[in-house]
């Protein structure tokens, strides 16, 4: 019986102003407690707390922030959830956050610029107190941006697939790509193949120009020393690289073209990659060295141990976390941010092996 009254009670707490007729406190008061106002006694300010606990009253924040214009809810739009490092990014962000008193709301545009235009006028209406933008498609000058910049809203951008605002942030994909090819000059490498990097895609061309960037200090035309290697169209990264083994070693079977190296895509590749030179009979990394994307923790652990690109996602969220507060505060940053790639030598590199 004590537990039906409870519930009963329970049910009939449904606003601050039921909460605040059961204790016999005024409704400026709750709204007090709830919004961290001072000028409350510790005393009441724990009555309050305890009588929600008992009585499952839990505020509708969203609607107390529409009636003030503003919410503590962080908008996230990202173009898709499958991404390697989205997940790791979101996580962090979420903490982050969480520890600023901020919720966040994610919003997944699948890569297309009208639902991402929607969901920016989703967080918009909603009055979120800020968004951040992942690999957005939007320019600086399309309608959706010039609103958020009317209604005050921060957004922050992030390793966008366009030229951004100011104030983005991105990673310089191309350091850790130069810093690849030195370490493959030193070991004697010169030939070298690139796997599913194409010109199409703003984050590849930003490795390709690394890429070139290393041969250039050398004196030498790149074109006459790289090769690429379009990767199949299957859903499975690991199912590319396998496939795309028997593409690579042809290359190297080639006289024009005899790539002792290759630069792959993703460390997802570069695994599948492995896998299919070895069913070849192709030895990693004594007939062909290979160099992954991403740092994947499996990297470390398998055979041979991968040489990859460390994108470092920590140090990006990091810093448009901050970013975005700063705006949230009143201080606007517009200086663009840089992330370096770093290049993490292990075991899938070797001396090139001539003939």
């Amino acid at each position: 019986m004590a537990s039906t009254k409870t519930s009963k009670s329970s049910a009939a707490i449904r606003s601050t102003s039921d909460l605040a007729k059961r204790l016999g406190l005024s409704r400026w008061t709750i709204s007090g407690v709830l919004n961290g106002r001072g000028g409350i006694s510790p005393e009441t300010e724990l009555r309050v707390k305890d009588a929600m606990c008992k009585l499952g009253f839990a505020p509708n924040s969203l609607a107390r922030g529409l009636r003030k214009g503003t919410t503590n809810i962080i908008g996230v739009c990202i173009p898709e959830i499958e991404g390697f490092h989205l997940a790791q990014k979101l996580e962090f962000l979420r903490q982050a956050l969480a520890a600023e008193g901020f919720h966040v709301m994610m919003g997944i545009t699948n890569g297309n610029r009208q639902d991402e235009a929607e969901t920016l006028e989703r967080f918009r209406t909603l009055q979120t107190a800020g968004v951040i933008s992942f690999a957005s498609q939007l320019g600086a000058d399309t309608v959706h941006i010039r609103q958020f910049q009317q209604t005050g809203i921060p957004l922050i951008f992030v390793d966008s697939m366009v030229k951004p605002p100011k104030g983005s942030l991105c990673v310089d994909r191309s350091i850790g790509m130069r810093d690849a090819v030195r370490h493959l000059f030193e070991l004697g490498h010169r030939q070298i193949a690139t796997l599913g990097l194409t010109t199409e895609s703003r984050y590849s061309r930003s490795r390709l120009k690394g890429v070139a960037a290393a041969y250039e200090e050398r004196g030498w035309n790149p074109e006459d020393f790289t090769h690429q290697v379009i990767l199949p169209h299957v859903e499975s990264p690991y199912e590319a690289g396998r496939k795309s083994a028997a593409l690579v070693w042809q290359q190297r079977a080639r006289k024009a073209h005899r790539p002792t190296a290759v630069l792959t895509l993703n460390d997802r590749v570069a695994i599948g990659l492995i896998d299919g030179l070895h069913a070849l009979g192709v030895q990693v990394p004594k007939d062909l060295s290979v160099i992954g994307y991403d740092n994947m923790e499996v990297g470390a652990f398998m055979s041979p141990r991968l040489t990859t690109i460390d994108a470092q996602p920590d140090a990006l969220v990091k810093h448009s976390t901050e970013r975005l507060l700063q705006w949230i505060r009143g201080t606007q940053q517009t200086e663009p941010v840089r992330i370096a790639t770093r290049l993490h030598v292990r075991a899938s590199t070797a001396p090139a092996r001539c003939g």
